[in-house]
């Protein structure tokens, strides 16, 4: 169990892919369940790329809304590398949402 949601990582398919347009900052997805219960929802961290070893991670943002099953739209790029995002892993976890813009927390 999560020490602030119900979910540490909320559901996602290991398929999916998001890319984001930073003007927009709107996410689209390949394979992605956005709004869908059980997988992301508005307020939720979305993590892009991968954290461990042999990944690129780009950062975290959170979900301000989602308009489709295939795309959401993130609060804020500031967390954010800068570095173009395209067909890339992600994670959804349920997190405060200032930990997008706390180093520690990412």
């Amino acid at each position: 169990m999560a020490l602030w949601g119900n979910n540490d990582n909320v559901g996602y398919k290991l398929a999916g892919t998001v890319s984001l347009n930073y003007s927009t900052k709107t996410v689209t997805g390949a394979g992605t369940s956005f709004g869908v219960d059980g997988f992301a929802q508005e307020g939720d961290v979305i993590r892009f790329g991968w954290r461990g070893t042999g990944g690129t991670y780009f950062g975290d943002a959170a979900i301000a809304s989602i308009a489709s099953t295939i795309s959401c739209t993130i609060a804020s790029t500031d967390s954010l590398s800068g570095a173009a995002i395209a067909a890339t892993s992600y994670w959804i976890s349920e997190l405060p949402q200032y930990t997008t813009l706390d180093s520690e927390w990412s």
